[in-house]
């Protein structure tokens, strides 16, 4: 079957997709206070899946103190995020600054091949003292590096209606082409405790809708919204290839994270051949569409025939 350029497209009209890989819909698995379950079950759970999962974590507290040689080696796919180092709360600047600090220098030292700083994602501790205004958590997140995450929202607090609600979180994202996320603290066990079987039942979901859904974390998630939303493009057509400059305003330190763009290919094309430097690979044509992954900021991007 000859495929041509997606309906209402000429051929080298290039967008940039609103998720990785033109997935529907994003959704994040959050876990806080690193509790014993996480590592004990949780983690291999998602490991075993090859699912990503954002640990918020607390490292002065009794479950990472007890397991700390195996929290300060996190699993494939696993990242952590900055809970606070003692879950105290804050009551003035001072306080919070050097929570994050010695948080941050923790999770530093679980990734030792990772340039720092970088960003990392923030969740507020509950349950503790915190009168710090909202100009100086602003002020120390940017300090830091950190980016907020969504409100709060996991079982027993939120999700009265039990697994099926927490379900249908999943038909949400993919109804909206948004993002969702879940934040558990015990799984099958421990404090706040999600069950087991709930945890699996949204696993199993996400797993049988793994080719719509882009199961990341919020600093991923993050960047590529960022980047998505303030990325340019330009394209040159000529001897029967195409080359696009894609450009990001943002600090590339930082916001470094592949967009997926996507070009509407010549009339007869199959698959088309994608180099940006020195990296090349043959991307598939699919609706009319060639789908394909480049760095912002970087060297041009060509696109040919398959022979190029």
């Amino acid at each position: 079957m000859t495929l041509s350029a997606a309906t209402g497209s000429s051929p080298g009209d290039t967008r940039i997709a609103r998720w990785p890989d033109g997935r529907t819909a994003a959704f994040q698995l959050q876990f806080d206070d690193n509790a014993p379950t996480q590592m004990e079950r949780a983690i291999p759970e998602l490991v075993r899946r090859g699912m990503a999962g954002t640990i918020y974590v607390n490292p002065a507290n009794e479950p990472w103190k007890t397991r700390e040689d195996l929290w300060l080696h996190p699993a494939p796919g696993i990242e952590y995020a900055n809970h606070t180092y003692s879950h105290v709360g804050a009551t003035s600047f001072a306080q919070l600054d050097d929570e994050l600090t010695r948080c941050g220098e923790v999770i530093a030292r679980c990734y030792p091949e990772r340039p720092w700083p970088r960003l990392l994602s923030f969740g507020q501790p509950g349950g503790v003292p915190w009168t710090v205004t909202p100009e100086e958590v602003d002020r120390a997140l940017v300090r830091h590096h950190l980016i907020n995450r969504p409100p709060f929202k996991g079982y027993p607090f939120q999700f009265q209606g039990g697994l099926e609600e927490i379900l249908a979180l999943v038909d949400t994202a993919l109804a909206s082409g948004g993002m969702e996320y879940y934040v558990f603290h015990g799984v099958g066990g421990d404090w706040h405790s999600t069950p087991w079987e709930w945890f699996i039942a949204l696993l199993d979901k996400l797993d049988a809708h793994r080719s719509e859904i882009w199961i990341t974390d919020p600093v991923s998630c993050h960047q590529y919204e960022t980047e998505r939303d303030s990325a340019s493009l330009a394209v040159r057509a000529g001897d029967g290839a195409f080359r696009i400059s894609l450009s990001c305003p943002r600090d590339p330190r930082f916001y470094n994270l592949p967009l997926t763009l996507q070009t509407a290919a010549p009339p007869g094309w199959r698959q088309a051949r994608v180099r940006q430097g020195a990296k090349t690979r043959l991307a598939s044509v699919r609706d009319g569409w060639i789908t394909y992954a480049a760095i912002p900021g970087g060297e041009e991007i060509a696109i040919g025939p398959e022979e190029f």
